[in-house]
């Protein structure tokens, strides 16, 4: 799987966005957080990717985005079963400037009520989204489908455990082999993606253009960079991509190239 660093303007503000994924080689992780640590060096403010708790909105979106438990669990499981590593525990390599500097670490997110008061005003509002979502449970059902369908964590974490002997004793190729599959597969259109990425890229582009600093660097999950780019034209259309290289987070192929 490839993800871009993309570095914008619109002549008032840089931007750096680091494309990432949840689960990937150490090789990456420790990639990326040396540039982070450049990053702070030349100036930049580090914005960081991960839905805030609150105890209004956190039931609901255990039950309806994780498939009734903690996604950080599932992708530190599926970490460990495909011998990849889990974006969060290289983050901590920056924990004593976070705790020296904690004004240039920024949790850009929205909040689990955020999101669900999100997903309420699509119910009403929205019919192609309100009868996609329904029943209720349609979402934490589909989170625990088997992994071939392409959906699931639960499902990937089930069908290595389960699986046979044989399987287990390759897991990690097999494993490394339908992640990265599966990841550069062309996501299909999801009516959920309203709330998970178009949601959260409006409110990323709003504090992008409410931040007093000049240079912002940002690690996201690399599926939000169109909408973000999107968002930020849209309020402003000086916005341009300055700059963009790829990036590998599991395979290593012969030709290094992606798309945005």
């Amino acid at each position: 799987m490839t993800v871009p660093q993309v570095t914008l303007s619109n002549g008032d503000k840089t931007v750096v966005f680091q494309g990432m994924s949840h689960v990937g080689s150490e090789l990456f992780y420790k990639s990326v957080v040396y540039d982070l640590e450049q990053a702070l060096v030349d100036g930049y403010v580090l914005y960081y990717e991960g839905v805030i708790g609150s105890p209004e909105g956190d039931a609901w979106f255990s039950r309806t985005l994780a498939g009734g438990g903690d996604l950080n669990t599932s992708y530190q499981m599926i970490s460990s079963l495909c011998g990849l590593k889990f974006q969060l525990d290289y983050f901590g390599l920056l924990a004593s400037d976070m705790a020296a500097r904690p004004d240039r670490h920024i949790n850009a997110d929205v909040t689990t009520a955020d999101m669900m008061h999100e997903y309420d005003r699509l119910m009403q509002s929205d019919p192609a989204f309100a009868a996609a979502e329904q029943p209720a449970s349609t979402t934490a059902e589909t989170a625990t489908e088997a992994p071939e369908s392409g959906a699931g964590l639960t499902g990937i974490i089930g069908w290595l455990q389960n699986g046979s002997p044989e399987l287990r004793s390759i897991a990690g190729t097999v494993c490394r082999g339908f992640m990265t599959a599966t990841l550069n597969a062309d996501a299909v259109p999801d009516q959920m993606d309203k709330v998970i990425l178009d949601f959260r890229n409006r409110a990323l582009a709003e504090r992008i253009g409410k931040d007093s600093h000049e240079l912002i660097y940002i690690t996201y999950g690399a599926g939000h960079f169109p909408g973000l780019l999107a968002d930020l034209q849209a309020a402003d259309p000086a916005w341009e991509v300055q700059s963009l290289k790829w990036m590998r987070t599991i395979a290593a192929p012969e030709e290094l190239d992606g798309k945005l």
